[in-house]
Formats: structure tokens, C-alpha cells, sequence
């Protein structure tokens, strides 16, 4: 086997795995054409057509998968071995990609990308506003913070925590408004909620109900959400570790203790396919370490 052969060979597997030649391109340094060349001078040596070109997608062939397959588990062995020795370094450099939504960037990811980067001063973090992973190769995602399961088997997903969702208040609404007592009631107060949440679907002494959300404001930012509540804006939808931290310092009041929310699932999403650098495994470490204690984090955040 020559040089070339196994040259071409990880350019067909990078390209397989970043969903194309373009996405590749962006990953590997290469350009387009030359990845499509190496591909296509694997096929001629192996007298087998990898993959489907005139497809709108990129697809691989029956034999482009069992290429794949075969061959791809090794160059994640090499990979694994040059992690482990990148992860020997006592200096980390580099970019880190992250997409989250605006809300979990202002109020958790924030904080903990500027610790980081002072940490290691040559780590540049990039955010990118999404709640999904529907972009995750195109955008060269490195780490995904998601509510939702990811669709695409490549990637791995871990929760990274989980939270009930509480009502609460300031004091000043409820001395001006009243305390509810009754789901719903929450038809006659404000609520402070994002419009992407149609209804809300809760619990009470075994009955179920499903509430229409008309917010007084909306905003898409857990941060400012709670600031107005705190100012008495309305009735806001946090999670319970939050409440607990502002309830300590008596700006909010939990109200309608006895009505079960839904909880709120945090998760964190990465590839199981491609080079996880050391840099983004710390990084990714420093999450799960922190928010393994969610309240203990808040305080810290709220001082």
C-alpha cells in the first residue's frame, strides 16, 4: 500500500465525516477539488465507486460505507494516541467553537468561557447562537448546548443538568397583585415568558392544565427575564436552583409551590467521529465539573 493510498484514504474518511467536501475543506485545511480528487483516485485504485455525486446530498455508495467502516476506526486509534499525547502539553491553544442558545450564553456560558480563556490565554471561545445541531458539521461545532435530542447518530450526547421549573415573583407584584393560589389565576396575572412557548402544561393535586402564555414581556434572555421579574414586572418561569439563590437574598418569592412544571433538561452534544482536541475537552470538563453543583455555580455568578 502506498503513502498516497492512505493519504487519500483519511481525506475520503474526513470528508465522509465532516458531510462533504466543503465542510471538510474548512476542517482539514484542504481545498474542495483536492479532496474530491483524492476520492476520486481511491475509487480508481480500489475499482470501486465510493460515493453518489450527482446525489443533492452527500451519499455514500454501499462500498463507500464499507470503505468507510473499515478504515475509519483506525484513524480514530491514531487520533485517540495523538490526543493523549496533545492532552501530555501543559500549554492549550487554539479556537473552541461552542453554540448554545442566547439565553444559556448570557447566563451560564459567559462567565465560564472568560475563566477559561484566562486560564489559558491562547484558547480563543466562539459562540454561535443555536438551539439545535442542525448546523453542527457546517459550522465546525466543536460543543453543542442543547434541550433537545440530537437527530444525527454521529454525535454523543450528555446531559449536563437538570433543573424542575418554578413560579416566582418579587415581593412588590405579589403585594400589589396578590398571590395565586390557583393555576388558573395565572390567566389574570403577568407572566414574563419567551413567545416561542405557546402553553404551559401543569400539574395541580393530580389535575392537569394546559395554560395559554400571553406574556406581559417577553424577552429571549433567562438574565433579563429575571431582572424584570425582580423588578416587579410579573410572574417569571425559572429554574428551581435559580429561584433558590434569589429567594436566599428575598428579591423573589416561589408562588404556586404545589403545581408541577416541567423540568428543564440541559445537555451537551460533541462528535464521536472526529479529533476532539485537548483544549476542547477541558473545556468541556470545566462544564460538567461546575454545573455538577448548579446552585454552588449561581452563587458564584451572583455573587
Amino acid at each position: 500500500m502506498k503513502a498516497k493510498d492512505i493519504s487519500n484514504l483519511y481525506w475520503f474518511c474526513q470528508s465522509v465525516e465532516c458531510g462533504g467536501f466543503t465542510a471538510a475543506s474548512l476542517q482539514t485545511k484542504v481545498s474542495a477539488p483536492t479532496l474530491s480528487r483524492a476520492v476520486s483516485q481511491l475509487e480508481e485504485v480500489l475499482g470501486d465507486k465510493l460515493l453518489h455525486r450527482n446525489a443533492k446530498k452527500f451519499q455514500l455508495t454501499t462500498d463507500g460505507e464499507e470503505c468507510y467502516q473499515r478504515f475509519a476506526s483506525i484513524f480514530h486509534q491514531i487520533d485517540d494516541q495523538w490526543t493523549q499525547l496533545s492532552n501530555s502539553q501543559t500549554t492549550l491553544t487554539g479556537d473552541i467553537h461552542v453554540s448554545c442558545s442566547e439565553a444559556f450564553a448570557d447566563y451560564y456560558l459567559q462567565p465560564l468561557s472568560i475563566e477559561f480563556m484566562n486560564t489559558h490565554p491562547n484558547v480563543s471561545i466562539h459562540i454561535h447562537f443555536s438551539s439545535d445541531t442542525e448546523r453542527f458539521f457546517d459550522d465546525q461545532i466543536d460543543l453543542a448546548v442543547v434541550t433537545t435530542p440530537a437527530q444525527t447518530p454521529s454525535l454523543v450526547q450528555r446531559r449536563l443538568f437538570e433543573s424542575p421549573l418554578s413560579f416566582a415573583a418579587a415581593p412588590s407584584y405579589l403585594e400589589k397583585h396578590g398571590k395565586p393560589t390557583q393555576v388558573e389565576e395565572l390567566l389574570k396575572h403577568h407572566l414574563l415568558a419567551s413567545r416561542s412557548i405557546p402553553y404551559l402544561e401543569l400539574k395541580q393535586k393530580g389535575q392537569a392544565f394546559k395554560v395559554p402564555v400571553n406574556p406581559k414581556y417577553s424577552i429571549n434572555s433567562l438574565r433579563l427575564t429575571i431582572q424584570a421579574a425582580k423588578a416587579g414586572l410579573g410572574i417569571c418561569i425559572i429554574p428551581s436552583v435559580d429561584l433558590k439563590i434569589f429567594e436566599q437574598n428575598g428579591e423573589l418569592e416561589e408562588v404556586l409551590q404545589d403545581v408541577e412544571c416541567p423540568s428543564g433538561n440541559v445537555d451537551i452534544v460533541w462528535s464521536d467521529r472526529k479529533l476532539i482536541s485537548a483544549r476542547v475537552v477541558a473545556f468541556r470538563d470545566m462544564m460538567f465539573e461546575r454545573m455538577n453543583n448548579p446552585i454552588e455555580f449561581l452563587s458564584s455568578l451572583l455573587g
